[in-house]
């Protein structure tokens, strides 16, 4: 669901050469965007679990 209305916007732009540009940069951006988040939240949940006395709860 993510990127949904990003990709949908993009595929309403008027047909032209812009067209395949928004395309691609959107797609781009989207699965960039979920990649990164992906690979961040490992990292953000053993933050979380540590607390303030860094040790695991």
């Amino acid at each position: 669901m993510r990127g949904a209305i990003s990709v949908a916007l993009a595929f309403s732009v008027p047909v032209g050469p812009e067209k395949e540009l928004f395309l691609v940069m959107t797609y781009v951006i989207v699965v960039f965007s979920v990649l990164v988040q992906g690979l961040t939240m490992g990292g953000l949940a053993l933050q979380a679990a540590r607390g303030e006395g860094g040790e695991i709860r």
